[in-house]
């Protein structure tokens, strides 16, 4: 016995025959009725539509015998896929390809076989719609077109199942989009070309505070919080018109004017032409991540009694600082500032009374020092403050004594009088020092000078 060879795209027509779905499925009645009337037109007792998988000839519709599925190797429709066109065989005990085939020499004691292929639009034969006889005989010119009718029938109403099973995952696609749109908890909108609103989901009435009906039709514009200038725009809109998708984060007006941080993505839906059909926008409020972030990092970087940057931002501000007055050739001053007999205060006073001396004097040296420069609390009663771009020594030395004289000052707090003074280090880069760490401990080298000498003063780098 001959075995069909495989067809050279077997795996392409394996895919083919899959995604008509229709392997092991309930019988129907459509092939049913066709195989009846090939077999009443061939006038013979056997005919059947075959599918013929990787191991298998499965019978999706057969009158004359009970059968449901032959291996592949002893098929006739096998043989019958690689055909051209039909293939008739007269007498199988005369051809060399099945005398000695299981169907012929037992079994069914097949000898007569027409099979016509079942060929999809775009070639693939999945099978074959066939009569078959217990005894050799011939068919009419007039039989032979009508099962080929028949198979052309059947394909057409493969594909017409086909078609539907599109249009159901097309319509079920179209039912899952509209859920998720509905339900999804971000908010979205969706534009016409001309960027004018067409739809808005609940999520977005909930973020905004306004219904579908007071929307549609408006450019999303009017939620613009002002706090975005025209450049901002103008390069969204860039990359929505070049590379059809922008994301990032600004800043938008609810309905009652409230102003929210939203994080938005914005694609833009393009036909098959190429021209804009929609634009798809998706936001989500960020409005309490960013205050919760705001919180976190005023927490790392600034002293929760003053207000003040901590030692953290301190040493990135000085840091930077120093990158800048290097890149310049300009010059900048460090002053370390301790409270004198801070302990005494906290120990006799209270750390209430303590903590308003602190909160107080922190003030008192920042409206000592100009809008340029940077006061800092490094910890209990120890300040710094950076000044950049200090032309000479001596405009270091006048912020010194004015922060000396401001603390001079008694301050009165819930009720009491409290007089305090502070020793100042000043230590200059880059006279002082070529690095951050040097200008540091020189700074603090200074200010327990000045303590040395007897407090309420300040000290320079190198003062005897």
């Amino acid at each position: 016995m001959k075995i069909a060879p495989l067809p050279a795209n077997e795996q392409e027509r394996l895919a083919e025959l899959r995604k008509y779905n229709i392997l092991d499925t309930e019988p129907e009645t459509a092939f049913d009725s066709m195989v009846q009337l090939a077999a009443y037109i061939c006038q013979v007792p056997i005919a059947a539509i075959s599918l013929i998988d990787e191991h298998r000839q499965w019978f999706k519709a057969i009158v004359g015998v009970d059968a449901k599925e032959t291996p592949r190797d002893v098929a006739f429709c096998a043989h019958t896929i690689l055909q051209d066109g039909p293939m008739v065989v007269p007498n199988a005990l005369d051809d060399e390809r099945f005398f000695d085939n299981p169907l012929v020499a037992g079994g069914l004691n097949i000898r007569f076989y027409a099979g016509v292929p079942l060929v999809t639009s775009s070639g693939f034969r999945l099978g074959t719609l066939c009569v078959i006889d217990q005894k050799q005989r011939e068919l009419t010119q007039e039989q032979l077109e009508a099962v080929r009718t028949l198979a052309d029938s059947v394909m057409a109403h493969m594909d017409l199942r086909l078609s539907h099973k599109q249009i159901r995952k097309y319509v079920d696609d179209l039912q899952l989009a509209a859920s998720v749109f509905e339900t999804a908890s971000e908010a979205m909108l969706v534009t016409d070309p001309d960027n004018r609103i067409i739809t808005v989901n609940p999520a977005f009435t909930a973020t905004t505070g306004y219904a579908l009906s007071e929307v549609v039709g408006k450019d999303p514009k009017f939620l613009s919080s002002g706090k975005q200038g025209a450049e901002f725009y103008q390069k969204m809109w860039h990359n929505l018109n070049t590379v059809g998708r922008w994301s990032g984060e600004l800043w938008n007006k609810r309905k009652n004017g409230e102003l929210f941080a939203e994080w938005l993505s914005v694609n833009t839906i393009f036909n098959e032409d190429g021209s804009k059909r929609m634009h798809l926008a998706i936001f989500s409020d960020v409005t309490e991540k960013k205050q919760a972030d705001e919180i976190i990092w005023r927490q790392a970087n600034f002293d929760l009694l003053t207000q003040l940057p901590n030692r953290r931002m301190f040493r990135d501000r000085l840091d930077h600082e120093i990158k800048m007055a290097h890149r310049t050739g300009s010059s900048l001053a460090l002053l370390f500032i301790d409270l004198d007999h801070f302990k005494q205060v906290n120990d006799t006073m209270g750390h209430e009374i303590g903590d308003l001396l602190l909160i107080n004097a922190a003030e008192r040296m920042s409206n000592s020092v100009r809008e340029s420069d940077t006061v800092a609390r490094m910890g209990g009663d120890e300040f710094t403050a950076i000044l950049p771009q200090v032309d000479s020594p001596d405009d270091a030395n006048r912020v010194a004594q004015s922060i000396l004289s401001s603390l001079e000052k008694p301050f009165e707090l819930n009720g009491l009088t409290v007089n305090i003074s502070c020793s100042v280090g000043v230590a200059v880069y880059p006279a002082d020092a070529k690095d951050i760490d040097e200008l540091i401990k020189q700074a603090d080298n200074a200010m327990y000078l000045a303590k040395n000498k007897g407090r309420g003063r300040y000290c320079l780098v190198g003062d005897a």
